[in-house]
């Protein structure tokens, strides 16, 4: 679980993970790794995925005429696929709070299997150049500020991925 704007921790990117301090019960998951934000994570079964909680999406939406134009909040691979054309998650000036270090933290180095992102808080499924893209949904449903923003939830859905056939299935627990 990598972290996002909404969790004890920085909001300047990148992120580190949450501290046991403020989360314990999370530290006693044994099913549960919690990881930087964002986060390459590799599985034993040969996938590579770039986790990252999606700060930019907003101004990369406001920065690219046809992002801004297809409506991406109900259908957020969109934003991935810019994302990954540019091989950066944060690709225009002043897209998030950033904290410099020896290399970009947010520069995509190794193109990942999948790519998964949460931010928009609506589940969407698709691939770019045999890349798989995730973004995940929210467990709420819609704010005042959400509704004020044009951004319209789908909560409690999860993607389960099958390692062995790349199948994807859509748990909903609505």
């Amino acid at each position: 679980m990598c972290p996002g704007q909404h969790d004890a921790v920085r909001v300047a990117e990148p992120q580190p993970a949450i501290d046991s301090q403020f989360a314990p019960a999370l530290y006693e998951l044994k099913n549960l790794t919690l990881v930087t934000n964002p986060c390459y994570i590799s599985l034993q079964e040969g996938f590579n995925i770039l986790m990252y909680h999606g700060a930019s999406f907003h101004g990369l939406i406001s920065d690219i005429d046809s992002l801004r134009t297809s409506n991406p909040s109900d259908k957020p691979t969109l934003i991935h696929k810019q994302l990954l054309k540019r091989r950066h998650l944060a690709p225009t000036h002043s897209a998030v709070v950033y904290i410099p270090g020896e290399k970009d933290a947010l520069m995509i180095r190794q193109i990942p299997d999948i790519l998964a992102t949460g931010e928009m808080h609506k589940l969407d499924v698709d691939s770019y150049n045999n890349i798989l893209t995730i973004s995940n949904s929210c467990w709420q449903s819609q704010t005042a500020y959400e509704e004020k923003v044009g951004n319209h939830p789908d909560p409690c859905k999860v993607a389960m991925l099958n390692l062995k056939t790349r199948e994807i299935k859509i748990l909903d627990f609505s």
